[in-house]
């Protein structure tokens, strides 16, 4: 049997909410329910799109209230570490690097915007899935039981925090059996620089919505104990990092 969380990024009071909103509608016609990752105090110049939506938070309750999931999605989705995290490919991070008060100001810090605006949750993942040891000791002691940002086969816990597999940005190749994270990012629809766009969540969401679920069945997988699990997902980093950009320079050059 196979299972599919639809999980969006990057919302914050000053996205792209038309795009935002047409995957609403869509998903509110298929009953999904996605995680969506929420930034307690975006200052990414990125994603300075629209307006400050003025009832941003209220909107935000809304969506929990339909049965949306929220996660942390970091703290000010603003990369200040050239790290190189323990699950991710790319040499920026928003914690990766840090030290443990740094990290733990951060997490602490976002946790209580979130809470003084009415949203409670134990789940988080870092902007690029970029995240160390340290990240999860600081989010453990703080509270949260999940990170939507392994890169095992299984969910792995560590120090507390259970690590769920989240291998791929965007649409994930698929096995007929399995347990899949689609990850979007609305505001990129449509960009010249980003192979993606609505319509390919639309044909996702209506090819396989029978296997979509919510986050409270998809994190019920059960979690490995088992060394080879971590060593894989070692593996599988080091191939992403190193290995397979070598290969892709040496494929550009034969082309």
């Amino acid at each position: 049997m196979r299972k599919i969380l639809i999980r969006f990024d990057d919302i914050c009071p000053t996205m792209n909410f038309e795009e935002f909103d047409k995957a609403i509608d869509l998903m509110d016609e298929l009953d999904i329910k996605p995680l969506i990752g929420v930034i307690p105090k975006c200052e990414d110049d990125i994603l300075k799109i629209d307006a400050p939506k003025r009832d941003f938070w209220e909107y935000v309750r809304n969506l929990e209230k339909k049965g949306y999931t929220i996660a942390m999605h970091g703290y000010k989705h603003v990369y200040d570490s050239n790290k190189h995290g323990m699950a991710n490919a790319s040499n920026r991070s928003e914690f990766a690097g840090h030290s443990f008060a740094v990290q733990y100001m951060k997490v602490k810090k976002g946790k209580e915007i979130l809470e003084t605006k009415g949203i409670h949750t134990s789940i988080f993942f870092a902007p690029s899935h970029s995240y160390d040891k340290t990240t999860l000791k600081v989010l453990s002691k703080c509270g949260f039981k999940y990170i939507s940002d392994g890169m095992s086969r299984v969910p792995i816990e560590r120090y507390g925090i259970v690590c769920i597999p989240c291998r791929t940005g965007g649409i994930p190749v698929m096995k007929r059996d399995g347990d899949y994270t689609a990850v979007f990012h609305a505001h990129e629809w449509g960009m010249d620089s980003k192979n993606s766009s609505y319509e390919e969540f639309e044909q996702f969401c209506r090819t396989n919505k029978m296997e979509i679920c919510t986050f409270d069945i998809f994190c019920k997988q059960k979690v490995s104990k088992k060394i080879w699990d971590k060593i894989d997902e070692r593996i599988y980093v080091i191939f992403q990092c190193r290995i397979r950009p070598i290969l892709s320079k040496i494929k550009h050059k034969i082309v």
